[in-house]
């Protein structure tokens, strides 16, 4: 695996990325690993290599939310300050991950300005992930907040199948498990995802985009294409395809 397919790690120019390159470890994590939790003092910082991490908030109880999906354009443990973790952590897609002690990538780090300059970057794009999400939340209904979450998903996991059952779901948008469930039936029925036992396959991505709110656009930071009607028009074509 390359260190370069994290896009973070593929910007840096060769000088940095040399100081980089002798402190990581490559590391396979499985769905469900959690890299640390909230209230440890995180070890490492990780690079995504076709893994997906969750950023989830717990507040105890059903009240755990995904706050952020981190995958290759981004990293794990930028926040930290070795201090207590505010979040959790936990592997949402199989994959690899390169980690690097987090002392000594504190230390690196200032010695390498364009890494800090793109870091900025990821720090901005942090906040605006949380930012719309949660008033996304706030303000749209549950079947578009599903549409984001699946979509967000997809453009970081590179792939359509999602495995994940509607308890879970319903928790990582913070809603009730049937209305999740109630939202996918009505997806389904329109051919944009098949739901099978503990996964959801996205058939239609641009059917899918058609009918998610803004908050993809904006979270993901791309120009909504102007749409022509769902109702009524040939179906896109197809992801499995």
């Amino acid at each position: 695996m390359n260190p370069r397919d994290n896009a973070l790690l593929a910007a840096m120019p060769t000088q940095e990325y040399a100081l980089f390159l002798q402190h990581l470890e490559l590391v396979s994590v499985l769905e469900g690993d959690v890299l640390f939790e909230a209230g440890e003092v995180p070890g490492h910082v990780y690079f995504p290599i076709g893994a997906v991490i969750s950023i989830i908030c717990q507040l105890g109880g059903d009240a755990d939310m995904e706050t952020n999906m981190i995958g290759n354009s981004s990293l794990v443990g930028h926040s930290n300050t070795g201090i207590q973790s505010f979040y959790t952590a936990k592997v949402r897609k199989t994959g690899f991950v390169y980690r690097m002690d987090f002392q000594i990538y504190r230390s690196l780090r200032k010695q390498c300005p364009v890494f800090m300059e793109s870091l900025g970057h990821i720090q901005l794009a942090s906040f605006r992930y949380i930012s719309l999400t949660a008033t996304c939340g706030r303000h749209h209904p549950v079947d578009q907040q599903v549409m984001r979450w699946m979509l967000l998903y997809i453009d970081r996991a590179k792939e359509t199948l999602i495995h994940i059952s509607h308890a879970e779901l319903a928790q990582l948008v913070g809603c009730r498990r049937v209305t999740v469930t109630l939202a996918l039936g009505k997806l389904q029925g329109l051919g944009v995802i098949k739901m099978g036992r503990g996964n959801i396959e996205v058939l239609n991505r641009c059917n899918l985009e058609k009918l998610a709110c803004e908050c993809y656009w904006r979270i993901s930071s791309k120009t909504r294409p102007l749409f022509t009607p769902l109702m009524g028009q040939a179906p896109c074509a197809s992801l499995s395809a």
